[in-house]
């Protein structure tokens, strides 16, 4: 079995890694860190529910816009959130060590190489401090342990100790999923529910594109972006565009856009390759990537306004593939020269397309479930205590 990280596994690593980071760096005062919980006899420790804190704070309130402390209630339950956080990735370790579970010769080794990874990087996020003029690489080492052993010092620490409870984290980590694993590792996909998995997505998917076949663009997007299950339903509708855009000049450049596209539709008339064009002139850097570099952009009816408006008109008014727009389409990027491709092949993705992925994600959700159920016997059994008194002023 895969040992994977799933929103449901965060480590204590996770959370090691983000104090490595976050709790001297560039720091001047010295910082206490008083213990804020408890899992059994393992300590929560101040900053790490700080860097925790600060951490979920900048996902919430930049990313999900959901971050809200405007109230005691609010507070409390954002106190509660963090330390369940924490609380999650420690309770495995915890379990573990009461269970006896040991690294072989060959698991501590990985948690040494582990550790010099880290002290590297740890290192390197001291790189640019480093004064440019020095180009010996063990010079520039020399420097940048100067600089950590000054932050270190700033905030009452040695290295050696610092590198010892990193030490002990990682191996923390890998005592945690080494248990975890165990727990997991009967865990199987039957083919039944992987059918009954992929039947009900492609459900979902025909239910969700009758309503609105705009929809598939933003799945589609999310799928090229981030990656897991492709969407299973392609709608009617969709073609392939590509286009080369010229720029506007930014302040003070010296371009003459009109001239530079008019010297584009000349190679056009001669019969230059569009893709080999778009190599030469196009300044998206969308059509220099995968898949779009390859089969476009995809437009429809539907999800027009995903686009530069007068760029979606143009381009739906094109007929025929291999249709090119007569003339360049300003939007307020630049000026665009347009190719339709042809269409996006409305369909049905077959399970044996999709197996592997969906036998992953089936297996994922069944892990997760399982470890759920795990947390909640540990949360049971385990002692657990949150000083709420010693975080209240964290906002």
């Amino acid at each position: 079995m895969q040992n994977k990280c799933s929103g449901m596994r965060a480590t204590l690593f996770t959370l090691t890694l983000a104090l490595v980071f976050a709790v001297f760096a560039g720091c001047n005062a010295r910082v206490t860190d008083p213990v804020v919980g408890k899992v059994g006899d393992m300590e929560i420790r101040f900053q790490t529910y700080y860097s925790v804190y600060v951490n979920n704070m900048y996902m919430d309130q930049y990313i999900y816009g959901t971050y809200d402390v405007s109230t005691t209630e609010a507070y409390r339950a954002y106190q509660d959130k963090i330390f369940d956080t924490i609380i999650n990735s420690m309770l495995p370790v915890y379990v573990a060590k009461q269970q006896g579970v040991t690294l072989t010769d060959e698991e501590e080794a990985q948690v040494q190489a582990d550790l010099q990874e880290q002290i590297d990087s740890l290192y390197e996020s001291y790189a640019s401090e480093v004064d440019e003029t020095i180009t010996d690489e063990a010079e520039i080492r020399a420097e940048e342990e100067k600089l950590l052993l000054a932050d270190l010092k700033a905030n009452g620490l040695t290295y050696e100790g610092y590198i010892a409870d990193l030490e002990e984290s990682l191996r923390d980590q890998a005592i945690g999923d080494k248990y975890v694993d165990s727990l997991l590792a009967d865990v199987t996909v039957s083919e039944e529910e992987i059918q009954a998995y992929y039947d009900e997505k492609v459900a979902y998917y025909e239910d969700r594109y009758e309503e609105d076949a705009g929809n598939y663009y933003d799945d589609y997007s999310s799928y090229i972006t981030n990656g897991g299950l492709q969407p299973l339903v392609v709608p009617e509708g969709y073609n392939y565009y590509k286009h080369i855009l010229v720029m506007n000049p930014e302040e003070g450049e010296e371009k003459d856009v009109d001239a530079i596209i008019a010297e584009i539709y000349e190679k056009i008339e001669a019969g230059e390759d569009f893709d080999a064009l778009i190599e030469e002139y196009g300044e998206d850097p969308g059509m220099q990537s995968e898949p779009y570099k390859t089969e476009g952009y995809i437009l429809s009816e539907a999800n027009a306004s995903d686009y530069y408006e007068e760029f979606s008109e143009a381009a739906l008014a094109l007929e025929n593939e291999g249709d090119i727009t007569p003339e360049a389409v300003e939007s307020t990027s630049g000026k665009h020269i347009i190719k339709k491709l042809g269409p996006v092949e409305a369909k049905t993705i077959s399970l044996d397309e999709v197996r592997e992925k969906i036998e992953e994600l089936v297996q994922q959700e069944k892990e997760d479930a399982l470890y759920a159920d795990y947390l909640a016997q540990w949360k049971e059994e385990v002692k657990i205590v949150k000083y709420y008194d010693r975080v209240n002023g964290v906002k």
